[in-house]
Protein backbone atom coordinates (compact mmCIF):
# COMPACT_ATOMS: atom_id res chain seq x y z
CA UNK A 1 0.00 0.00 0.00
CA UNK A 2 1.31 3.56 -1.06
CA UNK A 3 0.55 6.62 1.06
CA UNK A 4 0.50 9.71 -1.05
CA UNK A 5 2.24 12.82 0.79
CA UNK A 6 0.76 16.58 0.16
CA UNK A 7 3.27 18.94 0.29
CA UNK A 8 2.91 22.55 0.55
CA UNK A 9 4.53 25.49 -0.08
CA UNK A 10 4.54 29.26 1.14
CA UNK A 11 2.11 29.66 -1.39
CA UNK A 12 -0.38 27.58 -0.63
CA UNK A 13 0.44 25.85 -3.66
CA UNK A 14 -0.21 22.01 -3.28
CA UNK A 15 1.93 19.34 -4.97
CA UNK A 16 0.64 15.73 -5.02
CA UNK A 17 2.15 12.49 -6.79
CA UNK A 18 3.72 15.43 -9.11
CA UNK A 19 1.17 17.10 -10.33
CA UNK A 20 0.74 20.80 -9.05
CA UNK A 21 -2.30 22.25 -7.70
CA UNK A 22 -3.40 26.01 -7.60
CA UNK A 23 -5.27 27.36 -5.06
CA UNK A 24 -8.27 29.31 -5.08
CA UNK A 25 -10.58 30.75 -2.31
CA UNK A 26 -14.20 30.34 -2.63
CA UNK A 27 -15.02 33.68 -3.91
CA UNK A 28 -12.35 33.72 -6.50
CA UNK A 29 -12.84 30.42 -7.83
CA UNK A 30 -12.81 30.93 -11.91
CA UNK A 31 -16.07 31.08 -13.96
CA UNK A 32 -14.90 28.30 -15.88
CA UNK A 33 -14.52 25.93 -12.96
CA UNK A 34 -17.48 24.01 -13.95
CA UNK A 35 -15.38 22.57 -17.30
CA UNK A 36 -13.03 21.32 -15.25
CA UNK A 37 -13.16 17.37 -14.74
CA UNK A 38 -13.80 17.07 -10.92
CA UNK A 39 -11.09 14.40 -10.13
CA UNK A 40 -8.33 17.14 -10.99
CA UNK A 41 -9.93 19.20 -7.73
CA UNK A 42 -9.70 19.09 -4.58
CA UNK A 43 -10.85 21.06 -1.57
CA UNK A 44 -8.55 21.08 1.69
CA UNK A 45 -8.61 23.68 4.47
CA UNK A 46 -10.75 25.97 3.20
CA UNK A 47 -9.21 26.36 -0.51
CA UNK A 48 -10.17 25.15 -3.61
CA UNK A 49 -7.22 23.24 -5.91
CA UNK A 50 -7.44 22.86 -9.50
CA UNK A 51 -4.75 20.94 -10.99
CA UNK A 52 -2.28 23.01 -12.99
CA UNK A 53 -2.61 21.12 -16.24
CA UNK A 54 -6.37 21.05 -16.20
CA UNK A 55 -6.11 24.90 -15.69
CA UNK A 56 -4.30 24.84 -18.88
CA UNK A 57 -6.23 22.89 -20.84
CA UNK A 58 -9.29 24.76 -20.03
CA UNK A 59 -7.68 28.39 -20.62
CA UNK A 60 -6.50 27.70 -24.43
CA UNK A 61 -8.37 30.36 -25.76
CA UNK A 62 -6.71 32.26 -23.36
CA UNK A 63 -3.41 31.53 -23.33
CA UNK A 64 -2.04 33.66 -26.12
CA UNK A 65 -4.01 36.64 -24.93
CA UNK A 66 -2.72 36.40 -21.37
CA UNK A 67 0.82 37.97 -20.55
CA UNK A 68 2.86 38.34 -17.07
CA UNK A 69 5.15 40.81 -19.02
CA UNK A 70 4.77 44.21 -17.35
CA UNK A 71 6.51 45.99 -20.46
CA UNK A 72 3.58 44.97 -22.64
CA UNK A 73 1.22 46.24 -20.56
CA UNK A 74 0.61 49.38 -22.55
CA UNK A 75 0.12 47.50 -26.08
CA UNK A 76 -2.46 45.67 -24.07
CA UNK A 77 -4.89 48.47 -24.35
CA UNK A 78 -7.78 48.32 -26.90
CA UNK A 79 -7.64 51.52 -28.53
CA UNK A 80 -10.95 52.91 -30.45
Amino acid sequence: MTTNKLKLNQLNILKLNNQIYIPFQPHNIPSYYHNIPLNQIIKFKSYTYINLNSLKKSLQYYTNNITFNKNLNNQLIHQK
